[in-house]
Protein backbone atom coordinates (compact mmCIF):
# COMPACT_ATOMS: atom_id res chain seq x y z
CA UNK A 1 0.00 0.00 0.00
CA UNK A 2 1.16 2.67 -1.21
CA UNK A 3 1.06 6.68 0.80
CA UNK A 4 -0.35 9.38 -0.87
CA UNK A 5 0.96 13.02 -0.63
CA UNK A 6 -2.10 14.02 1.62
CA UNK A 7 -1.35 11.20 4.16
CA UNK A 8 2.31 11.66 4.29
CA UNK A 9 3.31 12.97 7.94
CA UNK A 10 7.08 14.09 8.45
CA UNK A 11 7.94 12.51 11.61
CA UNK A 12 10.48 13.94 14.36
CA UNK A 13 13.59 11.54 14.27
CA UNK A 14 13.24 8.10 16.65
CA UNK A 15 15.71 9.86 18.83
CA UNK A 16 13.68 13.32 19.36
CA UNK A 17 10.60 11.40 20.02
CA UNK A 18 12.08 8.81 22.28
CA UNK A 19 13.67 11.84 24.06
CA UNK A 20 10.40 13.49 24.09
CA UNK A 21 8.06 10.55 25.31
CA UNK A 22 10.42 9.68 28.46
CA UNK A 23 10.96 13.17 29.59
CA UNK A 24 7.22 13.33 29.63
CA UNK A 25 7.17 9.37 31.81
CA UNK A 26 10.25 11.15 34.24
CA UNK A 27 8.02 14.35 34.59
CA UNK A 28 5.23 12.48 35.48
CA UNK A 29 7.38 9.65 37.53
CA UNK A 30 8.48 13.00 39.82
CA UNK A 31 4.85 13.99 40.50
CA UNK A 32 3.88 10.81 41.60
CA UNK A 33 6.90 10.00 43.76
CA UNK A 34 6.69 13.46 45.83
CA UNK A 35 2.94 13.08 46.04
CA UNK A 36 3.80 9.29 48.47
CA UNK A 37 5.02 10.77 51.17
CA UNK A 38 8.86 12.48 52.20
CA UNK A 39 9.80 9.32 52.76
CA UNK A 40 10.60 9.36 48.97
CA UNK A 41 12.18 12.22 48.94
CA UNK A 42 15.43 10.57 48.07
CA UNK A 43 14.23 8.78 44.73
CA UNK A 44 12.11 12.27 43.83
CA UNK A 45 15.49 14.06 43.58
CA UNK A 46 17.03 11.27 41.41
CA UNK A 47 13.94 11.15 39.34
CA UNK A 48 15.10 14.67 39.08
CA UNK A 49 18.29 14.92 38.55
CA UNK A 50 17.93 12.24 35.47
CA UNK A 51 14.99 14.52 34.28
CA UNK A 52 17.37 17.34 34.17
CA UNK A 53 20.41 15.13 32.23
CA UNK A 54 18.20 13.33 29.69
CA UNK A 55 16.81 17.68 28.93
CA UNK A 56 20.56 18.52 28.66
CA UNK A 57 20.83 15.82 26.32
CA UNK A 58 17.18 16.47 24.14
CA UNK A 59 18.67 19.77 24.24
CA UNK A 60 21.70 18.53 22.19
CA UNK A 61 20.03 16.24 20.19
CA UNK A 62 17.57 18.97 18.67
CA UNK A 63 20.41 20.91 17.86
CA UNK A 64 22.03 18.40 16.03
CA UNK A 65 19.50 16.76 14.56
CA UNK A 66 16.83 17.96 11.84
CA UNK A 67 13.36 19.39 12.57
CA UNK A 68 10.72 17.82 10.39
CA UNK A 69 9.39 20.02 7.94
CA UNK A 70 7.04 22.84 9.33
CA UNK A 71 3.01 22.01 9.60
CA UNK A 72 1.56 25.01 7.71
CA UNK A 73 -0.03 27.78 10.52
CA UNK A 74 -0.63 31.43 10.70
CA UNK A 75 2.37 33.75 11.85
CA UNK A 76 0.49 33.66 15.04
CA UNK A 77 0.49 30.56 15.44
CA UNK A 78 3.88 29.65 15.02
CA UNK A 79 5.43 32.71 17.51
CA UNK A 80 2.97 30.91 20.36
CA UNK A 81 4.26 27.51 19.63
CA UNK A 82 8.26 28.77 19.65
CA UNK A 83 7.38 30.67 22.54
CA UNK A 84 6.04 27.63 24.44
CA UNK A 85 8.69 25.81 23.60
CA UNK A 86 10.82 27.54 24.23
CA UNK A 87 9.41 27.99 27.70
CA UNK A 88 9.01 24.65 28.06
CA UNK A 89 12.79 24.12 27.65
CA UNK A 90 13.55 26.73 30.31
CA UNK A 91 11.17 25.46 32.57
CA UNK A 92 12.53 22.04 32.11
CA UNK A 93 16.08 22.77 32.82
CA UNK A 94 15.29 25.17 36.09
CA UNK A 95 12.92 22.73 37.82
CA UNK A 96 15.42 20.27 38.43
CA UNK A 97 18.21 22.72 38.91
CA UNK A 98 16.33 24.85 41.06
CA UNK A 99 15.41 21.61 43.28
CA UNK A 100 18.95 20.07 43.09
CA UNK A 101 20.33 23.85 44.06
CA UNK A 102 18.02 23.59 47.11
CA UNK A 103 18.68 20.26 48.32
CA UNK A 104 22.60 21.32 47.95
CA UNK A 105 21.96 24.82 49.90
CA UNK A 106 20.50 23.38 52.67
CA UNK A 107 22.99 20.89 52.82
CA UNK A 108 21.65 17.70 51.78
CA UNK A 109 23.02 17.21 48.45
CA UNK A 110 21.31 14.60 46.32
CA UNK A 111 22.50 10.74 46.06
CA UNK A 112 21.44 9.78 42.59
CA UNK A 113 19.65 5.95 42.48
CA UNK A 114 22.57 5.61 45.41
CA UNK A 115 25.04 5.48 43.13
CA UNK A 116 26.04 9.54 42.04
CA UNK A 117 26.59 11.66 45.33
CA UNK A 118 26.61 15.12 44.59
CA UNK A 119 27.00 16.78 48.04
CA UNK A 120 25.72 19.48 49.43
CA UNK A 121 26.94 23.12 50.78
CA UNK A 122 29.84 22.48 53.54
CA UNK A 123 28.05 25.33 55.34
CA UNK A 124 24.51 24.96 54.35
CA UNK A 125 22.99 28.30 53.04
CA UNK A 126 18.79 28.09 54.97
CA UNK A 127 18.24 31.11 52.98
CA UNK A 128 19.27 30.23 49.31
CA UNK A 129 18.16 27.09 49.99
CA UNK A 130 14.30 28.46 50.80
CA UNK A 131 14.70 30.85 47.89
CA UNK A 132 15.80 27.52 45.43
CA UNK A 133 12.84 25.85 46.66
CA UNK A 134 10.43 28.52 46.35
CA UNK A 135 11.07 28.99 43.36
CA UNK A 136 10.97 25.62 42.29
CA UNK A 137 7.70 24.77 43.87
CA UNK A 138 5.64 27.80 43.55
CA UNK A 139 7.05 29.22 40.06
CA UNK A 140 8.71 26.80 38.12
CA UNK A 141 5.95 23.85 39.01
CA UNK A 142 2.99 25.80 38.04
CA UNK A 143 4.94 27.59 35.22
CA UNK A 144 5.74 23.86 34.18
CA UNK A 145 2.01 22.99 34.00
CA UNK A 146 0.47 25.59 32.52
CA UNK A 147 3.38 25.49 29.44
CA UNK A 148 2.17 21.46 29.22
CA UNK A 149 -1.11 21.99 29.58
CA UNK A 150 -0.68 24.66 26.46
CA UNK A 151 1.53 22.25 24.61
CA UNK A 152 -0.90 19.08 25.00
CA UNK A 153 -4.29 21.52 24.13
CA UNK A 154 -2.53 22.87 21.06
CA UNK A 155 -1.50 19.15 19.92
CA UNK A 156 -5.10 17.63 20.07
CA UNK A 157 -6.46 21.44 18.38
CA UNK A 158 -4.82 20.85 15.51
CA UNK A 159 -5.11 17.02 15.40
CA UNK A 160 -8.48 17.59 16.18
CA UNK A 161 -9.79 20.46 15.13
CA UNK A 162 -7.37 21.37 12.20
CA UNK A 163 -6.53 18.07 11.13
CA UNK A 164 -2.92 18.93 10.13
CA UNK A 165 -1.90 15.73 11.61
CA UNK A 166 0.42 17.63 13.43
CA UNK A 167 0.86 14.70 16.50
CA UNK A 168 1.25 12.12 14.67
CA UNK A 169 4.79 13.87 14.07
CA UNK A 170 5.81 12.87 17.80
CA UNK A 171 3.99 9.27 17.59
Amino acid sequence: MSQTAASYVSKYNIAARIFHWVGAALIVAAVVIINQGEEFISLHKSVGFSFLIWTVLRLINRFVSAAPSPVAMSKLQHGLSVAVHGLLYVAMLAMPLTGLLASMAFGYGVNVFGVLPIAGFATPNDELGSMMMNLHKNLIWPALLALVAAHILAALYHQFVMKDKLLSRML
